[in-house]
């Protein structure tokens, strides 16, 4: 390679993407939330989207185990959730307000959009997991505006 992982990072960056936070429930029934990027469609029939989770920390083992998620997409009013649930924290949900969907994992109410989805497919890629999710519920919120990330930085759209 004539790169190293940096410069791959950095290049990484020049993709703008949208924040999502991805909810689940533990084996315990305890919310789970990590902040995720990597966001896309996958197909319209059957309506499929993915994300992928570092095996390392962001609660990647819960995930596979729960089968069931929310992907919310957020607004620029929602960056303190991105921050909250991209860092370590004892109880990610402590003193923030959700609900809980009809699959049972909390979402944000202020939300630009929530997708309730349960497991199509998983892939081992690397040091992340891919999650293929066949969404059962989509939720539009009234918000217009989307959080972005682009070369380390928020942005909004």
């Amino acid at each position: 390679m004539s790169f190293d992982a940096r410069e791959f990072r950095n290049a990484l960056g020049c993709f703008a993407t949208g924040i999502t936070v991805v909810t689940s429930r533990s084996a315990t029934d305890e919310p789970l939330g990590v902040t995720v990027n990597s966001f896309s469609s996958v197909s319209l029939d059957p309506p499929l989207v993915l994300f992928s989770l570092a095996h390392v920390g962001g609660h990647c083992q819960e995930f596979l185990s729960s089968g069931k998620f929310a992907v919310n997409i957020l607004t620029p009013e929602q960056r303190h959730l991105s921050d909250r649930f991209s860092m370590a924290h004892d109880d990610r949900f402590d003193g923030v307000d959700h609900y809980v969907c009809e699959n049972g994992c909390p979402a944000f109410g202020e939300s630009l959009a929530v997708f309730e989805c349960e497991t199509y497919a998983v892939h081992e890629a690397g040091d992340h997991a891919v999650f293929i999710c066949r969404v059962t519920n989509v939720i539009m919120g009234e918000e217009n505006k989307a959080l972005l990330f682009h070369k380390g930085q928020y942005h909004d759209l």
